[in-house]
């Protein structure tokens, strides 16, 4: 008979290491790849959900700007303020962690500890609208329009209505219980009770007391939500959108020249150092009335604008969690910054910025 060797099978320790260290590597390509592909799948789907909002908010800024209404009578036909804190509204929603005041609130170069070094600054006194903050609770913007009304039950009269902007603090419904998120409201004033009200915007004269209280502070009101139920008034409040943290404008005249072409004259914010411009309060009126003026200011501050730039920042659904959080203490300040620089830390990291220029048609008569 013939004798067979058995010879046993197996791995020696060089080829197990080697195996390891070929899956490991995989596995970490993989893991990078999966990574890379989750992070731009929610970085394109932060920028598609943000452009959608901001298109809804520009479009609907652009209807009002296109229909609104400016006379020579001596009344305010359009007055914007830079809001420093958020007691304008009545109704901001303090937070444990607040949106910082003196953070918010970058108009000229001087307001940054650690600013861009910017020739454009250094000749303009100002930073691309980019780069901008717009204070606390953002610009308060009102005007007179004749854009239709929105809702639909309601009879185009195609009388002047009183609309206004503002960023809120406030939760999504009337619930206690309802979480606060930053909204860009609007107000919309009937034509009946524009015209009731009288067609003047002007802060020490404004006939809407409705709106009002004995410090000229803004009440409540009927803030709502879907947008047109509730009780009837003399005004609509609704939220346009929420998790938007920055709402600014920039008004400018169009200075024409002999070539056919034209430059913009910044009016509003007022950067100017030889007007008295530069520095907080940031108001602006539009009127020919000289007794609503303050001595000194160019009559072309007081002008009724020709360009609006709109700015608008927005946050991702992710960012407005991790603000959330932040303000609830939940995350903690890390070190080397402090609340306030962390607060915008977190808002610039997970939200977009959007601009739209805007020619205004309106011109006194």
């Amino acid at each position: 008979m013939v004798e067979r060797k058995s010879f046993s099978s197996g791995f020696t320790v060089l080829e197990l290491l080697v195996a390891v260290s070929v899956t490991a590597l995989l596995a970490g390509m993989l893991l990078n790849i999966t990574s890379q592909v989750v992070t731009t799948q929610t970085q394109a789907s932060g920028d598609l959900e943000t452009n959608q909002v901001a298109q809804f908010i520009l479009d609907r800024i652009q209807e009002d700007l296109h229909c609104a209404i400016y006379r020579n009578d001596g009344n305010v036909w359009m007055t914007a303020k830079i809001l420093e804190d958020n007691r304008n509204s009545g109704s901001w929603k303090e937070a444990d962690v607040p949106k910082p005041s003196k953070e918010s609130l970058r108009i000229i170069p001087d307001d940054w500890t650690n600013g861009p070094n910017d020739k454009f600054a250094e000749a303009n006194n100002q930073l691309s609208i980019f780069d901008s903050r717009f204070g606390e609770a953002g610009t308060f913007f009102r005007f007179f329009t004749q854009a239709p009304e929105l809702d639909p039950k309601t009879a185009n009269t195609g009388g002047a209505r009183a609309v206004s902007y503002q960023i809120i603090r406030h939760g999504l419904t009337a619930s206690s219980t309802s979480r606060p998120r930053y909204q860009l409201f609007r107000s919309d004033v009937s034509a009946t009770e524009t015209f009731k009200a009288g067609y003047n915007l002007f802060s020490d004269s404004s006939g809407y007391s409705q709106n009002t209280n004995s410090n000229g502070v803004r009440k409540p009101a009927n803030i709502m939500n879907p947008i047109f139920e509730g009780p009837d008034g003399p005004s609509t409040d609704f939220a346009l959108a929420s998790n938007i943290i920055d709402f600014g404008i920039r008004a400018f005249l169009i200075e024409k020249n002999s070539w056919g072409t034209g430059n913009l004259k910044q009016i509003f914010p007022d950067v100017n150092a030889t007007t008295g411009g530069g520095v907080p309060p940031y108001e602006y009126a539009a009127t020919s009335n000289i007794n609503y003026r303050i001595p000194g200011k160019p009559s072309q501050l007081y002008a009724f604008p020709e360009v609006v730039d709109v700015m608008i920042r927005i946050l991702t659904t992710e960012g407005a969690s991790a603000i959330s959080a932040y303000e609830e203490r939940l995350i903690p300040t890390p070190k080397g910054f402090t609340e306030e620089e962390y607060w915008w830390e977190l808002a610039e990291k997970n939200s977009e910025v959007y601009i739209r220029r805007i020619r205004i048609l309106a011109s006194g008569i």
